[in-house]
């Protein structure tokens, strides 16, 4: 009897607990295109993002519209001959103390890949959504930019010939003038925006010091030429790898970024 009287209280005081009810979505039915004027984490491929975006009106989370509506295979002319598939999850390994850590990189910028990639099973190679964006060849004002992934010359950001993080296995791609006189590696275009956010927390991009970047006398020819060049292809470059090629990236953030040549 002692034992039926504390069942029945029990199912009794379960009955009258209050019922949490736990919804799921697709987030892909929810999807909507908003813009806003302010960076944000993609939560595809994890990599920055700016500007136009998708986010879900009931979860809040946000994605490049290459990470919204990926390819499912796809190629690169940097590549030729190779064929990549779009990967909804990071490779991952087992690293120190057994921790599971990434293990692959982005072939473009060097970054690690968190998330969303393409990835070329027979060549071993790795690009993020936004990265396989990256064009072979710019013509930006009258000096030609080609990607290369050797080069001789130092970046003018970093001032080093390899991206700073030391990744062999991905050492980045650099675009590099016909001239030599313009060399900056891709993750360091990256970094030229994180930095200022880790400094400032918005989007005083202007706090970036890249006044070493054109080192000429004030008020030359040459000084104003160097510098309108980089401003144009910090507007291109900037604004692919961020996700938003069209929109706000030329006139908001890469106009900050720029402000720090005068």
């Amino acid at each position: 009897m002692l034992v039926l009287s504390f069942i029945s209280q029990s199912l009794i005081r379960i009955h009258s607990m209050p019922i949490i009810k736990t919804t799921f979505h697709d987030c892909l039915d929810h999807y909507k295109l908003k813009s806003y004027k302010k960076l944000f984490t993609c939560d595809g491929c994890k990599m920055m993002g700016f500007g136009r975006r998708y986010t879900c009106s009931l979860c809040g989370k946000e994605l490049h519209k290459e990470c919204r509506y990926p390819t499912p295979n796809i190629t690169h002319g940097y590549f030729p001959g190779s064929s990549f598939k779009f990967c909804g999850r990071p490779f991952t390994r087992l690293g120190k103390n057994r921790k599971r850590e990434y293990s692959k990189s982005c072939d473009a910028c060097g970054k690690d890949i968190c998330g969303f990639s393409y990835h070329c099973e027979v060549d071993n190679l790795d690009l993020h959504p936004c990265c396989r964006n990256l064009q072979e060849k710019l013509l930006v004002d009258t000096s030609i930019l080609n990607l290369r992934s050797k080069v001789l010359s130092k970046c003018m950001w970093c001032k080093k010939g390899r991206i700073s993080n030391g990744n062999r296995d991905a050492p980045g791609w650099s675009y590099v003038s016909k001239c030599n006189k313009y060399h900056f590696h891709v993750y360091c275009m990256m970094e030229m925006v994180h930095e200022a956010c880790m400094k400032s927390g918005n989007m005083a991009v202007k706090e970036v010091d890249l006044k070493g970047l054109v080192k000429s006398k004030k008020g030359s020819r040459t000084g104003r030429t160097a510098f309108g060049t980089i401003k144009a292809f910090l507007k291109i470059i900037v604004a692919v790898l961020l996700g938003d090629p069209t929109f706000l990236i030329s006139n908001v953030l890469v106009e900050l970024v720029a402000g720090g040549l005068k």
